[in-house]
């Protein structure tokens, strides 16, 4: 007597779509205190996000992370100019 083979179900979530977002979301915050951080996170949520804008039926959180991906490579961006300003002018 042998088992029947069970069939896996998904739950429809995307993972490259809630990586994008995890990142995107931690990019800004991250970045305000270390930008190289925030930076990289940033790029992830981006590069993510659009991967998972590909893949899956659902893009809410694809799309979340790209943009959150590239506000936090805004701010990044923007603590590390002022902190090179910051740094000339003394």
């Amino acid at each position: 007597m042998t088992a029947a083979p069970q069939s896996r179900t998904t739950s429809g979530s995307n993972g490259t779509a809630v990586a994008g977002f995890v990142t995107g979301l931690l990019s800004p915050l991250i970045g305000l205190l270390v930008p190289i951080v925030g930076v990289v996170l940033g790029v992830l949520g981006v590069v993510f996000g659009t991967k998972g804008r590909k893949q899956g039926s659902s893009t809410g959180l694809a799309t979340a992370g790209v943009v959150l991906g590239v506000i936090g490579l805004i701010v990044s961006i923007a603590i590390w100019i002022a902190a090179a300003a910051v740094f000339a002018s003394n």
